[in-house]
């Protein structure tokens, strides 16, 4: 999310390394995150949903996954997660898992 600050001209990629560096989970949490190192983590972000979203594709394609039931998914994820209570926010992510398991052949 950052990042689309960064691109958006809000803010520059040395302060979104600085909002990264606030939620790290590995390395020394008082040491500021290098511009570089966040760069390179979400050079691999990109990749990876890029990874993602061919996984996706090619799966339709094989018939493992059906396109009417990833556009439920979406339209699920897109209704604003983030709009709801805590405990619809765990509900919707358990609906979602289930969704999950039910499309994946």
């Amino acid at each position: 999310m950052s990042y689309q600050r960064v691109v958006s001209g809000e803010i520059r990629l040395r302060d979104a390394a600085s909002i990264a560096s606030s939620g790290r989970i590995r390395g020394n949490p008082q040491k500021m995150l290098t511009v570089g190192s966040y760069y390179r983590t979400l050079t691999q972000a990109k990749t990876n949903v890029r990874k993602s979203l061919v996984t996706i594709l090619i799966s339709i394609q094989l018939g493992v996954v059906r396109p009417e039931e990833l556009r439920r998914l979406f339209d699920l994820v897109g209704a604003g997660i983030r709009e709801l209570p805590e405990e619809e926010q765990e509900r919707l992510v358990r609906i979602l898992r289930a969704l999950v398991d039910h499309i994946v052949l």
